[in-house]
């Protein structure tokens, strides 16, 4: 409990992170639909959701970097529970961050029929894979910068492949054969299947980013320095 507080506590207190989690989610409120479909802010939602999950890491990842966790292992703190206690404050954070969003935009978009429920469990489980695969991302860099650097770049494509800055309809049949490999590409998925009313597809897009989550946090939590 105490590592899960010191991780919530240094994460709310940087301004940039605030600006993510409370300011940024109220503009994505008034983005209109691009054609048929929800708003298109309940995608680009993903697009923050990714990278204020990267933004959160950076704690975690600099301790990894400056060998704080080789100190922490021969302490009596459990590395698993180290791990889980931060990434349980990210996860709180992030689920703070959606529901700010999802009763902004129920207010906004009272006239549109949406089940904010299956929409929250989406985003939610997207947030899990996003903090897992930035994890995962990290683990394989040396430098946080340099990892930061490679990642906008590489987030952006992800998102605009993916469906989550660029609706699906618009996205060539060949991509979509190669996104639909991509972690990403089940936010975007999802929400289209319940728009159009198919649950089942909504319940597979749940398992698929709960799965891709489990086995990112397996191989990002193998490297500890």
């Amino acid at each position: 409990m105490i590592i899960f507080k010191h991780a919530l506590q240094r994460n709310i207190s940087q301004p940039i992170n605030l600006l993510l989690i409370l300011i940024l989610p109220i503009a994505l409120i008034f983005i209109p639909p691009i054609g048929d479909g929800y708003p298109n802010g309940l995608y680009l939602y993903g697009m923050l959701s990714l990278f204020t999950g990267f933004l959160l890491c950076k704690p975690i990842v600099e301790e990894r970097i400056n060998k704080i966790i080789l100190r922490i292992s021969a302490s009596p703190i459990d590395y698993i529970n180290y791990l889980f206690s931060h990434l349980l404050a990210y996860a709180l954070i992030l689920a703070v961050q959606d529901i700010i969003f999802i009763i902004g935009f129920a207010l906004y978009w009272n006239d549109i029929a949406i089940n904010y429920a299956l929409v929250f469990s989406l985003h939610f489980a997207f947030n899990i894979m996003a903090v897992a695969f930035c994890f995962f991302w990290n683990s394989l860099f040396k430098s946080y910068n340099l990892a930061f650097g490679i990642f906008s770049g590489v987030g952006s494509v992800l998102c605009l492949i993916s469906g989550i800055s660029m609706p699906l309809r618009v996205i060539p049949e060949t991509i979509q054969n190669i996104t639909i490999f991509l972690p990403t590409y089940w936010l975007p998925y999802g929400l289209d299947s319940l728009y159009e009313g198919n649950i089942k597809i909504v319940i597979i897009s749940l398992f698929v980013l709960s799965l891709y989550s489990i086995i990112f946090l397996l191989i990002g939590s193998i490297r500890r320095y």
